[in-house]
């Protein structure tokens, strides 16, 4: 098997392990309303959209890859700060009518993306999902 095979397989396995870690934590609360899973560069392997986002609160598809950049982008600033602070967690973003929470799953090499109902808390969120997936994070 070439080199090239071999990446495109590594590749579709890792978008397979995203999208069904996707769906469990999007089925693990009701409070979260989408989510997408990134690699290491920011490139989305995965988007679920949970049932209860409404047809007004969709992002357009063009708009996902520069929100999974952002992420990147936001969780490898925070990084930098490790050395003082131990190891990054996750990061809460509080917008007017909804919040993001961050995560960052070293283990799975992945960083998801998760959009949240505002009456959430994004911090028991995270404790659910984490236990769930039985990471330490």
């Amino acid at each position: 098997m070439g080199t090239i095979d071999r990446d495109a397989k590594e590749t579709k396995e890792r978008v397979i392990q995203a999208k069904r870690l996707a769906k469990q934590v999007l089925e693990c609360d009701p409070g979260i309303l989408s989510l997408i899973a990134l690699d290491e560069q920011g490139q989305v392997l995965a988007v679920e959209r949970s049932v209860r986002l409404s047809k007004e609160e969709l992002v357009n598809e063009e708009v996902i890859p520069k929100l999974g950049v952002v992420a990147k982008l936001i969780v490898g600033a925070a990084s930098n700060a490790v050395e003082y602070m131990g190891g990054m967690q996750f990061i809460i973003g509080g917008f007017k009518h909804q919040t993001v929470l961050l995560i960052n799953l070293q283990e799975y090499n992945l960083v998801l993306g998760i959009r949240l109902e505002r009456s959430s808390s994004a911090e028991y969120i995270y404790n659910k999902i984490v236990g769930m997936l039985g990471t330490l994070s």
